[in-house]
């Protein structure tokens, strides 16, 4: 019975340390999670030049944003939902919800935006592989499908 007992504290044991995550893994979560807090906050505060710099296609280049267009907006509201990781832990995809309002007209708006992130291993930082939310006129509220 003993001995029952220890084998099942060491496989238990064993199980936990799978589970665990290694300092890479570890490093690259911390990342994630400041790179997308440090973007939120970008948008929300209108420094669209300075959140562009996440921008990264993995495959392809992005379209550049239209820093022009961004200056009509004020955004009010930025929230971030769901975000699931993949099994690897080098991709992630982000629900954000985007409020803000055209500043001549006054008139709000509301966009879902859905975030492809992608971390670089050889920079060893996260990149935005999705292009920037747009904003239009209009009270509707508009889905960013990637």
């Amino acid at each position: 019975m003993r001995k029952i007992c220890l084998l099942l504290l060491a496989a238990s044991v064993l199980a936990g340390c799978s589970m665990m995550k290694g300092p890479r893994a570890e490093r690259r979560d911390k990342a994630f999670t400041a790179a997308v807090d440090t973007y939120r906050k970008l948008i929300r505060w209108g420094y669209f030049e300075e959140a562009a710099q996440y921008l990264k296609g993995k495959d392809a280049p992005l379209p550049p944003p239209d820093f022009n267009a961004y200056r009509r907006f004020k955004v009010t509201g930025y929230d971030v939902g769901e975000q699931m990781e993949s099994n690897d832990g080098d991709e992630a995809r982000v629900q954000a919800q985007i409020e803000y309002y055209e500043i001549d007209s006054h008139v709000a708006g509301a966009v879902r935006d859905a975030q492809y992130w992608w971390y670089d291993d050889t920079e060893e930082r996260w990149y935005l592989g999705s292009p920037m939310p747009t904003f239009s006129v209009g009270p509707q509220v508009r889905v960013i499908e990637r």
